[in-house]
């Protein structure tokens, strides 16, 4: 016989005295199903539960408490249930919070990451655009920025629709070449 130095007075299983394997095993058949239906309430998951009650007797033979009936060991058991589900279910939160948070931080470092390459290409498409020639620049502007057809440009700048067409496949060459590390054309 040991002692667990809080005041338990453990066995060992295996020097077995006859009464600590009868026990166990009475309480094992009379509570396994009890007890894992028990558990199943508490963390609602089959499997988890079986674990839990199986993880249970394990501990309860390994440790060799000792207890004086079967109404001592159901007491001991289902408190031990009780505890070890309480701490599956606050593993499980932890474990879902900290995916959770994971999640949050992608998103928003994607995010953080998405609007810095916007902010930039931005800030770079209005820098090239403000170093296209003037002419260049007002056909651009007119076209993209204020929706105007190329007859309609031509017309109000008196120049022909051909000298608009090709101001303007000067203006997106020049774009093209500035933003080529933004830009994926095929």
């Amino acid at each position: 016989m040991l002692s667990s130095g809080n005041g338990q007075v453990l066995i060992d299983p295996s020097s077995d005295t006859g009464s600590f394997k009868a026990l166990f095993e009475e309480s094992f058949h009379a509570f396994f199903e009890p007890m894992h239906r028990y558990a199943c309430t508490l963390l609602r998951d089959h499997e988890q539960a079986q674990d839990v009650v199986q993880a249970t007797f394990v501990k309860w033979w390994e440790a060799g408490t000792r207890v004086q009936n079967l109404d001592e060991a159901r007491r001991y058991l289902y408190t031990a249930v009780y505890n070890t589900s309480l701490n599956v279910i606050r593993n499980d939160k932890s474990k879902k919070t900290q995916a959770e948070t994971y999640k949050l931080q992608q998103v928003d470092s994607g995010n953080t990451t998405d609007g810095l390459v916007v902010a930039e290409l931005d800030t770079r498409i209005k820098n090239t655009i403000e170093t296209l020639p003037a002419q260049c620049k007002i056909i651009f502007c007119m076209s993209r920025f204020d929706g105007k057809t190329y007859a309609a440009i031509a017309h109000e700048l008196n120049i022909s629709v051909k000298t608009v067409e090709t101001q303007m496949g000067k203006a997106l060459r020049i774009l093209r070449e500035n933003l080529a590390g933004y830009v994926h054309t095929n």
